[in-house]
């Protein structure tokens, strides 16, 4: 009886330590940095871009592939070989946590080490920095509804990347800005691509995952991810999951890169629309492992006692 008594004080006790380390970190304040490629599709500058893309009431920044950081070059004659300026970053021209390779649409980072919540999209950019980035993809881009196969198309594929300085489940939700009921389909690869060249002419996502990853599976055009380095994905076919809203464990100081399109709504070359991504880290409670430690410590501690006499 007595044992029972102090194992149901211990418990007390813990919990309610739990309590207030999990109120400690509920009261820290979370910082969330997003940052944007201010490059159209045709690797033009586009940072004193004050105009709302949604004015006209159709997508106005078009034009497939954007996201050229070291300006677009694929084309002979063009001049725009400058690098990319960029919103958010340390420095105008600087890519988020060191990105070398050419194709990069946005990044996010949570500091803090309580999670955070935060949103990709072109408003928030002109809201954080004064300009409307150019955040789109074609509603065919992770597959498109004209190709068999299910297969999809790098023109107006997104690539964005992740961090966190504390480990914890992210959880990705898409959403059109212009045109309701548009799918999104999303691919989560742990560490970055450091790809020289980007060839955006060309399909990829054969399949699009409904027999599980395989290599084609990978965005392909030069990126240098693997098969392994997936850790989560939707999935499409006559079972479709984790479309539009996907999730993910990520470990605190790792690099994720998220690589985002629409799924089968369109075709990629006439039905480009802006995109609203929300991302949410709820983090591991360290509480909880207070909690778990502390209560194995007591219980070791009578069972030793009860031994001993």
């Amino acid at each position: 009886m007595m044992n029972q008594t102090k194992l149901a004080k211990a418990i007390a006790y813990t919990i309610a330590g739990a309590t207030l380390a999990t109120g400690s970190v509920s009261t820290a304040s979370a910082t969330v940095t997003t940052m944007y490629n201010l490059s159209s599709s045709a690797g033009l500058d586009i940072s004193s871009n004050t105009t709302d893309p949604t004015t006209g009431g159709t997508w106005a920044l078009s034009g497939n592939t954007d996201g050229w950081i070291y300006g677009y070059t694929a084309d002979s004659g063009n001049s725009n070989a400058t690098d990319a300026k960029w919103a958010g970053t340390t420095g105008t021209n600087s890519t988020p946590f060191g990105y070398t390779a050419p194709h990069l649409n946005w990044a996010i980072e949570i500091t803090g080490g309580t999670g955070g919540t935060g949103e990709i999209s072109t408003f928030d950019a002109f809201n954080r920095y004064g300009v409307y980035a150019d955040i789109d993809t074609a509603k065919g881009a992770w597959s498109d509804q004209g190709q068999a196969g299910a297969i999809g198309w790098r023109h107006d594929l997104e690539f964005g990347l992740f961090k966190s300085d504390t480990s914890g489940t992210v959880t990705l939700n898409a959403e059109g800005i212009l045109q309701s009921g548009t799918n999104f389909g999303l691919t989560i690869f742990k560490g970055m691509s450091n790809n020289t060249s980007y060839a955006h002419h060309g399909g990829w996502n054969a399949n699009s995952n409904a027999f599980g990853v395989t290599p084609a599976s990978l965005p392909g055009g030069g990126t240098t991810f693997a098969a392994s380095d997936i850790v989560a994905y939707s999935v499409g076919g006559a079972t479709p999951s984790n479309l539009n809203t996907i999730s993910f464990d990520a470990t605190a100081g790792e690099i994720y890169t998220i690589v985002l399109g629409g799924y089968r709504n369109g075709h990629w070359g006439a039905t480009t629309d802006g995109y609203s991504l929300t991302v949410s880290q709820v983090p591991v409670p360290g509480a909880i492992w207070l909690f778990g430690s502390t209560l194995a410590g007591f219980i070791g501690v009578q069972r030793r006692k009860k031994l001993a006499a």
